[in-house]
């Protein structure tokens, strides 16, 4: 089973310096956004939760229950080999797309929520320490939250916040050390606040 959609196009801009994604050639990819929702073409911001499925997910997953359905890594049976080739050259891709070193680093995982526990319940306890400081921001999914504030309880660790103004921006405030730096989206799922990239500098309160 293979399923393929070739990379969204890049346009240059009238400066020329800079490239654009083509918008409306990304939507037509995704075909829940031709519905239109109180008279108006559907805009869906809601990916924190469920993020929408584009044309090749779609058809991959169909292929799959039509032709492959069938335990991975599991089974000897034609079916079971066909399914586990499709799984770990999935894992092959991401590893090239990522430019991970080798596919044992790519870890699949149900959600971004699972995906945050089980670095701080692995990494975390590794390598952070009494002393340490964690650095989250104000405008943080409670998912982003919890496994942090657990960790730090186990470990005597500190857990550090960088704040936010009324506007949703993220504040500089004097620099901190900061050992576990969780990934903090730009835009987030209910505080609809945007958070430009720190380069690398640690703010808290």
């Amino acid at each position: 089973m293979t399923a393929q959609a070739a990379a969204p196009r890049l346009t240059p801009t009238p400066e020329g310096d800079v490239a654009r994604f083509d918008i409306e050639r990304i939507r037509a990819d995704f075909p829940i956004l031709g519905e239109s929702v109180h008279g108006r073409p559907l805009v869906y911001l809601d990916n924190a939760a469920t993020s929408q499925k584009p044309n090749a997910v779609i058809r991959a997953i169909a292929d799959y229950y039509r032709y492959d359905n069938a335990n991975i890594h599991r089974g000897v049976h034609l079916l079971s080999q066909r399914a586990t080739d499709a799984y770990e050259g999935t894992r092959a891709a991401a590893q090239r797309f990522i430019n991970a070193r080798k596919t044992s680093e790519i870890v699949f995982v149900r959600g971004t929520t699972e995906a945050i526990n089980l670095v701080a319940q692995t990494y975390g306890r590794a390598h952070v320490r009494r002393g340490d400081e964690v650095l989250i921001t104000a405008m943080e999914h409670h998912s982003n939250i919890v496994p942090w504030q657990m960790l730090c309880e186990e470990t005597g660790a500190k857990l550090r916040v960088a704040p936010i103004n009324t506007r949703g921006e993220l504040l500089r405030s004097p620099r901190t050390r900061c050992t576990v730096r969780p990934a903090s989206a730009f835009f987030t799922e209910n505080q609809n606040c945007w958070k430009p990239c720190p380069r690398g500098r640690a703010a808290a309160t």
